[in-house]
């Protein structure tokens, strides 16, 4: 586990374009944090700094996923924060996207049970008390 603070965007939008950097196809990466903790920002800086030219990259709140093409392959964006139930994974396409590219899981507690191989998890938390673009940031990989 290593615990780091980051103290603007700009520190975030690094951290992400260095994680994206170290990323091969077959990755997968929960976000957790709280509602605009910065999860979506996150995915934003990553896809973007391994894309050919600069993209839209929308929260798939509502769409459940969005999938880029990147210079690394495919990237799968998922938010599971409307999923009832481990069962829907299926008709969203997320067995495969674990097979074929590098996924980045918003709220991905209900998939719990299945990310085990290549899993590791970014905890995004804001901090009481600072800057409101100051955040507490865990990188960990769970057994």
């Amino acid at each position: 586990m290593k615990k780091i603070t980051l103290n603007s965007k700009e520190e975030m939008a690094a951290f992400a374009r260095e994680i994206a950097a170290q990323a091969r196809a077959g990755d997968v990466i929960g976000l957790k944090g709280t509602l605009g903790a910065g999860k979506s920002f996150f995915a934003k800086n990553f896809v973007n700094f391994l894309s050919e030219k600069p993209l839209e990259v929308l929260s798939p709140t509502f769409n459940l996923v969005y999938y880029y093409e990147t210079k690394k392959g495919e990237i799968f964006h998922f938010d599971l924060y409307r999923l009832k139930s481990a069962e829907e994974l299926e008709n969203i396409g997320f067995f495969d996207a674990l097979k074929n590219g590098i996924c980045l899981i918003e709220w991905p507690e209900i998939a719990a049970d299945f990310l085990k191989k290549n899993y590791s998890e970014i905890e995004i938390k804001t901090v009481s008390g600072a800057n409101e673009e100051v955040r507490e940031v865990i990188v960990s990989q769970p057994a």
